[in-house]
């Protein structure tokens, strides 16, 4: 995808007249300090670096973005085999993508990211970008296009009077990035090692989105035809291959006003979507739906939301999966000084928590320290459960700049 980029660059630079180019950037370089809560035993995750610097160059019509990120952990120096290699360093060019812009038009070619949908935290149709999970959640909280992995892309804008229109077409695979067992967050029943990826593991996922405007709302719609963002296990040859089963999707969304309060929904019918089973891979049907409502008022911002899941495949013994959110923040002192709550709840058989309180202070400009707390709870067979022992705290001092 990369190579496109380049020669979409080299087409639209010898059909455009090229203008003196513009440059930006920022970035941020933070520090955290990380120590396990309550009674629970095991090393302490110690210390977290990370420094992240976006570039942005202009030239006319053509727009050029990178974005570098590097993460370094201490808690994994002296791991051994594949958690050392997997969770104790990163450095990558996470982004780099070229932006076409006409009047009606706009391209995006090269490593990327898009997001569908109204819904934080629980992705019903977002279906584009796979979510790095080696830390679960904890960077997606702190900045969503962090915890998810950019992927390379062809995105096509068109801005009509009445409707936009989205075209996407990605011939680069990407699958859910999982922490490796012996780390923090390992899945429960991580193998110390996975199986092969399926041979024919290539595949291109194409998409398109609908916008419009009407009485007063914003409404999206979505059809998807691809893979899974999830690999699964199925057998071949007497062995067992990892494989990203096949995914078909339609949805909506909308987004109104309703006097102090805004509603968001999405929808979505999976027609086919890949489950893992004993036997394998069975191609089953889900619909998936969320219900939000958002409030800011007096320096309170509220975010309350609800989702359910329900499956249609008849050997299922699993009932319906609901999940909600409640999100509270509070600003203080012009806005320098910032206390936020987060509560996650998944009910499937059992229901499993996740609760996060955060402060924050910016003491001087573009300097900050903030505080945070995250707690775990469930069986262990839950999906929060399974992490009750890494509850923990983190401190944090984090520099923001501007190039």
């Amino acid at each position: 995808m990369i190579r496109i980029a380049l020669v979409f660059t080299l087409l639209l630079a010898n059909g455009v007249a090229l203008a003196a180019p513009s440059f930006s950037g920022k970035g941020h370089a933070e520090i955290r300090q990380q120590e396990r809560a309550g009674k629970n035993t095991g090393e302490d995750p110690g210390q977290r670096y990370e420094g992240l610097l976006e570039g942005q160059m202009n030239t006319g019509r053509l727009k050029t973005n990178a974005i570098l990120l590097g993460r370094y952990r201490s808690q994994y120096d002296d791991a051994e085999g594949e958690v050392r290699d997997e969770m104790r360093s990163d450095a990558e060019l996470r982004e780099l993508y070229l932006t076409w812009s006409a009047d009606r038009f706009e391209i995006r070619a090269g490593k990327q990211q898009q997001a569908w949908g109204r819904a934080d935290y629980f992705r019903i149709v977002d279906v584009w970008n796979p979510l790095d999970l080696r830390e679960f959640l904890l960077p997606y909280f702190d900045n969503y296009s962090l915890g998810r992995q950019p992927r390379g892309m062809l995105i096509a804008d068109y801005f009509g009077d009445v409707w936009e229109q989205q075209l996407i077409i990605a011939a680069q695979r990407k699958a859910t990035r999982l922490a490796p067992a012996g780390s923090d967050f390992a899945a429960n029943g991580m193998p110390a090692s996975l199986p092969p990826v399926h041979e024919d593991g290539n595949g291109v996922d194409i998409g398109w989105r609908g916008k419009l405007f009407w009485g007063g709302n914003d409404i999206e719609l979505y059809a998807f035809h691809g893979y899974h963002a999830d690999e699964m296990l199925t057998p071949e040859n007497t062995r067992l291959v990892r494989e990203q089963a096949k995914r078909d999707m339609l949805g909506t969304s909308l987004a109104r006003p309703m006097g102090d309060w805004v509603l968001r929904s999405d929808i979505a019918h999976y027609l086919r979507e890949g489950r893992q089973t004993a036997a394998g891979i069975e191609d089953s049907s889900r619909t998936s739906a969320l219900l939000g409502f958002d409030r800011v008022e007096n320096e309170w911002t509220w975010n309350l939301q609800l989702a359910t899941t329900h499956w249609y495949d008849e050997e299922s013994n699993h009932d319906d999966i609901w999940e909600s959110s409640v999100s509270v923040e509070k600003n203080w002192s012009r806005y320098r000084l910032t206390t936020g709550l987060l509560w996650l709840v998944n009910w499937v058989d059992d229901s499993s928590q996740l609760w996060r309180a955060t402060v924050s202070y910016e003491f001087l400009p573009q300097w900050k320290v903030s505080f945070a707390a995250v707690a775990f709870d469930g069986k262990d067979d839950t999906q929060f459960g399974q992490f009750d022992d890494q509850d923990r705290l983190m401190l944090t001092l984090r520099r923001d700049f501007s190039l």
